[in-house]
């Protein structure tokens, strides 16, 4: 097979972080060469770029010689293998020879019994899971909490996540009905793949394919039905908003100050909003404008990393804040967008 080096290069770097690094199966530690593509593995998922130039090619790329190809000089490479197992990497004046495995030990598992199809455009599904994706835990055993929800239904297709403590939801025109729970780590590879075009889903009850012309990417599914998120947002008395530049630069300072796990207080009062936190080290005051009036006062408490990370997922120039009392979730609101995220609070003294 010969290829350029920054091509092979590139779409290495492209898949590379779903080779597992430690495995039972050592065929996984590598990337199999079949068919025109490149396909990386970890059971969980299983990732396939094409390669134009290697029709008819067979072979496993041990994990070894990723480094190696991407400090190799510039220009056309050639990697070929001789005997049953020895791989050779040419490229210039550089020669390079290494065992490799037997392709046929590389499992994959991307078939679809049933399955349905949906298509969406790149750029609004990647964009909607970047959004979402922060608001699910890593860690877990409660599906709805390690998950992101991908749900079609009454004309939206809906993107959910929720880790108990904060709850994001963003929506896209569209038609059709299903319901999939993509697995937390496996949201973060398909954020990381860089698809272009439309995107293609099938699925079935237990996995699903995405794909366009360049690439695929199969993932298991989580088992079980999302909760009834919708209701969680509904109408609260209170209405006003902030510049979410200078919250998330206020929650930045805050954190810096943080010497223990303190909540920081929200003091909503008419047309600004006072900010505190106190700990035996430290205490932090700063107050910043309201964008509307406030009808009422209100102090409540919240976890600083939570509203920071809420504020990092918005795109807008000023979100929009509704509350109903301190021991209710706050809502925020997209002021150009359907995105919008609940925070729950925190007790304080």
């Amino acid at each position: 097979m010969k290829i350029q080096k920054a091509k092979l290069a590139k779409k290495l770097n492209q898949i590379k972080a779903v080779v597992p690094k430690k495995t039972t199966l050592s065929a996984l530690q590598g990337v199999l060469v079949e068919d025109g593509f490149l396909i990386a593995s970890d059971l969980e998922m299983t990732v396939k770029s094409k390669l134009e130039c290697a029709d008819g090619e067979r072979f496993l790329l041990p994990i070894q010689t990723f480094e190696l190809i991407q400090n190799l000089p510039d220009g056309e490479i050639e990697l070929s293998v001789t005997g049953k197992d020895s791989l050779v990497i040419q490229a210039g004046g550089v020669k390079y020879k290494r065992k490799t495995l037997d392709p046929d030990l590389f499992p994959m598992t991307t078939a679809l019994e049933g399955e349905s199809e949906s298509t969406i455009k790149a750029e609004e599904f990647l964009k909607s899971l970047r959004r979402v994706s922060y608001a699910a835990s890593s860690n877990g055993f409660n599906a709805a909490y390690t998950s992101v929800c991908l749900q079609a239904k009454g004309g939206y297709l809906n993107f959910i996540s929720s880790d108990g403590h904060v709850l994001a939801w963003d929506k896209r025109v569209y038609d059709g009905e299903f319901e999939l729970l993509l697995p937390k780590n496996t949201v973060d590879r398909l954020k990381s793949f860089g698809f272009t075009g439309e995107v293609k889903i099938q699925f079935d009850g237990k996995g699903a394919l995405f794909f366009t012309e360049e690439l695929k990417v199969y993932t298991r599914l989580l088992d079980g039905r999302y909760f009834d998120y919708q209701k969680k947002f509904h109408e609260l008395p209170l209405h006003t908003g902030v510049s979410r530049i200078g919250l998330l630069d206020a929650m930045v300072r805050v954190k810096m100050c943080m010497a223990e796990k303190r909540p920081v207080k929200f003091q909503f009062e008419a047309d600004s909003l006072n900010l505190s936190m106190e700990d035996k080290a430290i205490d932090y005051h700063e107050t910043m404008k309201l964008k509307w009036h406030l009808d009422e006062a209100l102090t409540i408490g919240f976890n600083p990393i939570l509203v920071l990370e809420t504020m990092k997922a918005f795109e807008c120039e000023n979100v929009k804040i509704f509350l109903g009392g301190p021991r209710q979730p706050v809502m925020i609101e997209d002021d150009s967008s359907d995105f919008k995220a609940l925070v729950l609070p925190v007790r304080i003294d």
